[in-house]
């Protein structure tokens, strides 16, 4: 009997450990920036090879052998709009996307909302025959972090999945 609890308890007791691990796996690991940090799941990596000081490439690591693979890039820009025009910063981005895709016969799709901390986003969904590109923007004071996926094979479910995560995940640093 002694034998059998102990047996128990040792199971229960590597089995917790076991699950603890695996959900800090899945969590991910946190990006610091000068003007930001957010989450990528851990089954994605930074790509150096096309990361530059100011804008970061992200890859499945079970597709970085595609060429080119599924990827995500997140980098910061400025603009002319305060938060409380974020409207005005929507509609310019539509009507700047609407004409760049029109002569592909592409369309552009747009929604919105606020992350998990609070910030306003944009999502802008342009599909063609060869790849799709979402750009998600998040609304600062003047400025904003663009979150860029662009899935050439598959449903691109995993891709969308990782750039969520880095939207929700996002804070700026203030």
């Amino acid at each position: 009997m002694k034998k059998f609890l102990i047996l128990f308890v040792s199971v229960v007791l590597l089995t917790g450990c076991v699950r603890v691990r695996n959900r800090v796996n899945l969590m991910g690991n946190r990006i610091t920036t000068s003007y930001g940090s957010y989450m990528i799941p851990s089954t994605w990596e930074k790509n150096e090879g096309h990361s530059t000081r100011y804008k970061y490439f992200f890859t499945n690591k079970k597709d970085r052998n595609d060429n080119p693979p599924n990827n995500i890039s997140v980098e910061k820009g400025t603009n002319k709009y305060s938060k409380k025009n974020h409207i005005e910063f929507r509609q310019a981005i539509m009507r700047q996307l609407s004409a760049q895709v029109k002569y592909y016969g592409a369309q552009v799709k747009g929604s919105g909302g606020t992350t998990k901390n609070g910030y306003i986003y944009y999502t802008f969904i342009v599909e063609n025959r060869s790849q799709t590109t979402v750009q998600h923007y998040i609304v600062g004071d003047y400025k904003y972090v663009l979150v860029h996926e662009t899935v050439f094979r598959g449903n691109g479910k995993d891709c969308h999945n990782a750039a969520k995560t880095i939207v929700n995940s996002f804070k700026w640093n203030e």
